[in-house]
């Protein structure tokens, strides 16, 4: 996949579907045009229709995107609430969002860095670390931003088994790679010191 296949699968997606709506792009299609050169074929995106739909819409934008697909060789998914696709809560992140191009009435964002690769944490497969790392690194991410980001998912997240395995990923993340991102005087302790206190639930108690 490359940024032209992006942009067939987007501009052919507008002609089939001539609707005002927001796509949120995430996925490794975000670390390829930051010019990462892993290889995938999918284009996965948040979808918020505007103006007036109707209870058919997300029908009638998937047969849309099935053109798009036969015009790109591209795979497309979308949801219309990306934080559903992990147990881990994902902050609130819309209001972050930066634009990258319009094509006709479809306008495509991209998440906030710090957003993006809390994403990639989120399910911690080898291929997001690799993705996550590029982009910490191609938009400077501090690492502060992204250990208070991570801090107020863990806050925000029900206790569970994939919480836990959440924050191991985190912890590894600064651990291991910390230096490849942030460079040679990062330290490592300090950002696990934060993530790990601000994770801490605050809780208010009722004088007797």
């Amino acid at each position: 996949m490359k940024e032209k296949d992006i942009k067939r699968f987007f501009s052919t997606l507008a002609r089939s579907w001539p609707h005002r709506t927001d796509c949120i792009l995430i996925g490794g299609a975000v670390a390829l045009l930051e010019g990462g050169v892993r290889p995938t074929t999918d284009v996965d995106f948040e979808v918020k229709f505007g103006g007036t739909r109707s209870v058919n819409d997300p029908d009638a934008f998937a047969s849309a995107i099935r053109d798009a697909e036969s015009a790109s060789g591209l795979l497309g998914q979308f949801t219309e609430d990306f934080s559903g696709w992990s147990p881990v809560t994902l902050p609130p992140y819309r209001g972050n969002i930066k634009r990258w191009k319009s094509f006709g009435p479809i306008t495509v964002w991209f998440l906030d860095p710090p957003d993006y690769i809390l994403t990639k944490l989120r399910r911690g497969a080898a291929h997001d670390f690799t993705d996550l790392i590029l982009v910490a690194r191609k938009k400077h991410v501090s690492w502060r931003s992204l250990a208070m980001r991570c801090a107020a998912a863990v806050r925000s997240s029900p206790k569970s088994t994939h919480l836990r395995s959440f924050i191991r990923r985190v912890e590894y993340l600064f651990r291991v790679h910390g230096r490849t991102i942030w460079g040679k005087r990062f330290d490592a302790k300090s950002a696990v010191d934060l993530f790990q206190g601000k994770s801490v639930r605050r809780t208010l108690h009722r004088k007797s």
